[in-house]
């Protein structure tokens, strides 16, 4: 059986010489969420302090809490060169059934993705995700990872930096930080000190149990299996997905009045998966735990000097693999805004934006959700159940209403209300532009080419007249003419994508890979692009009518330089 690995507890520099300034950046928890922030500062320049209160990964031993890794979160980890251990340990499999009182109902199948870098999404028990989280994080000379350093106390900083008091092994310290990022997961003991409650939009006394299993002499198909009003499990739901290391996830919905101690017993969970599989198998027990779920959400994201994001910012069942998806989306909003900030690049009302937007998703992600809980197990008489049972009986020989069973659809990408960050009706606006292929040769896709801030993406072959020449790399706006990095394969792929030909029209993206403006003529007119990149900093007054002369736009972050940690307390 795999053992998590134990992480070395080091005495915080500042129990024996306090700092002088206030880090950049305080990341509490170091989750999915957590570690993907961190790891997003730290490639953009961003010194960044991690505390923990374990000194391992993962919750509860080898539980597989988060386990289906979406193809958006996947692009996301590849932009931070932290995907190639997650692909490779991870399950694909492209076959779902589902049976309702042990009778087919529908299959499907999951078409492959030649377009795109990745194809779908990963199965994978997050407590390897972090692992390799982790090892990316240590590589990093600008993270620094403080295990075995719990949280006790905080000042948000009304006016100025946070305050964090910590306990350790060595005792009690003060760390202060420009900006504290809370990802401390379900029940947040930030929230709690800062008195903030979420708005609960859903609590329900669904209960499931969750029984990881190791196959032994025995194999089963690489499908997900989906049970509604399963007889084995007294007309309950199950899910069957495979993980790594050959162990296979099993979610068994509980009875109300079930006693959730005697369920978890080594002949009870036995007994359980024996009833499901009509057979008695061979099987080790890698993990077991009950779980509820309840949705809500903070009203703001930001209080003060402090941020939340993940699962103590918005709490959802994980119908749909939601939760840890959402986090690693949270991370992506906001690294590269506060980057900005700290940098002077940006007023911290765009800070503000990052909570209207993934507040926005967090409600989106909660309304899927509930659609899913309430075809899984309906009401009893409810016109849900009704409607539920019509679609059952029709699915078997429709296919239409065949895609209408909804058993946790798989989350996709947010898409961004207008704002100064989202502009004009065009309908890739607001979208998480995809990663297709251009060439095939060597795998260049649109991330690669793609600047680490704002870039203009023309689908032609040549720029613009007017467009800057000679730009840097880390320039606050890339120009990328597109055509000539194509082969044929991957101009068709553009068409097939997005519905674009090589004619010259031109494309805004945020350094989230979310489409700020399409074929909008300012996005061609350099002057006009850049007064709306300085409208969504909140830096209009400082524009010149010069790209180059973009205040102090040659001293901005560099995208993975270590060498830059030239942030002051007054940033």
């Amino acid at each position: 059986m795999k053992e998590l690995p134990i992480y070395a507890y080091k005495r915080p520099e500042e129990m024996d010489h306090p700092c002088a300034e206030p880090h950049p950046v305080v990341v509490v928890g170091a989750g999915v969420t957590g570690l993907t922030m961190a790891l997003d500062l730290a490639r953009r320049g961003v010194p960044v302090v991690v505390l923990d209160d374990d000194n391992t990964v993962g919750v509860r031993g080898l539980a597989s809490r988060g386990m289906v890794w979406a193809q958006r979160s996947l692009d996301i980890l590849d932009r931070l060169r932290a995907v190639g251990d997650i692909v490779g340990t991870g399950v694909h499999w492209n076959v779902g059934r589902v049976l309702c009182k042990d009778q087919a109902v529908a299959s499907f199948t999951l078409q492959d993705q030649p377009d795109m870098r990745h194809n779908g999404f990963v199965n994978l028990q997050q407590y390897y995700l972090e692992s390799f989280l982790v090892d990316a994080l240590v590589q990093e000379p600008l993270a620094e990872l403080r295990w075995l350093n719990r949280v006790t106390g905080i000042e948000p900083g009304k006016n100025g930096p946070a305050t964090l008091e910590v306990e350790t092994p060595d005792g009690p310290y003060r760390v202060s930080a420009q900006w504290v990022i809370a990802c401390d997961g379900a029940n947040s003991p930030i929230c709690g000190m800062l008195g903030l409650r979420p708005r609960v939009h859903d609590r329900t006394e669904d209960r499931w149990v969750i029984i990881d299993i190791v196959l032994r002499n025995t194999t089963w198909p690489e499908e997900r299996w989906t049970w509604l009003d399963a007889q084995s499990n007294h007309g309950r739901a199950v899910w069957r997905h495979k993980m790594a290391d050959d162990t296979w996830r099993l979610d068994f919905q509980l009875r109300p009045e079930e006693d959730a101690a005697q369920a978890v017993t080594e002949a009870s969970m036995r007994q359980r998966v024996w009833d499901l599989l009509g057979e008695k198998v061979e099987f080790d027990i890698a993990w077991h735990g009950v779980w509820a779920y309840r949705h809500e959400c903070l009203d703001n994201l930001r209080h003060h000097h402090v941020l939340f994001a993940g699962d103590s910012a918005h709490l959802l069942a994980p119908f749909g693999a939601r939760g840890g998806n959402g986090g690693i989306q949270d991370a992506d909003n906001l690294g590269w805004k506060l980057a900005l900030v700290l940098a002077g690049k940006a007023d911290e009302s765009l800070l503000d934006t990052y909570s209207v937007e993934r507040r926005h998703a967090a409600m989106e992600n909660i309304r899927q959700a509930r659609r899913s809980a309430r075809f899984v197990y309906p009401a009893p008489g409810s016109s849900a159940a009704m409607w539920r049972d019509a679609i059952i009986a029709l699915a078997p020989t429709h296919e239409t209403v065949a895609r209408m069973v909804n058993t946790g659809r798989l989350c996709m990408p947010a898409v961004y209300p207008p704002s100064s960050l989202v502009r004009g009706a065009h309908a890739h606006a607001g979208r998480a532009l995809p990663n297709i292929v251009l060439r095939r040769a060597d795998g260049l896709t649109l991330y690669d080419v793609a600047g680490p801030w704002f870039t203009v993406l023309v689908f032609g072959d040549a720029l613009p007249a007017g467009a800057p020449a000679g730009q840097d790399e880390d320039a606050l706006v890339k120009w990328v003419a597109v055509g000539p990095l194509c082969d044929e394969r991957g101009r068709a792929a553009l068409a097939h994508q997005l519905g674009v030909a090589m004619d010259g029209q031109a494309w805004l993206l945020r350094p989230d890979q979310h489409v700020m403006a399409a074929s909008a003529p300012e996005v061609q007119d350099p002057d006009a692009l850049l007064a709306w990149v300085a409208e969504a900093l909140g830096r209009a007054s400082a524009l010149s009518s010069s790209f180059q002369s973009f205040p102090e736009a040659s001293s901005l972050p560099k995208f993975g330089d270590a060498s830059h940690v030239a942030f002051s307390a007054t940033a």
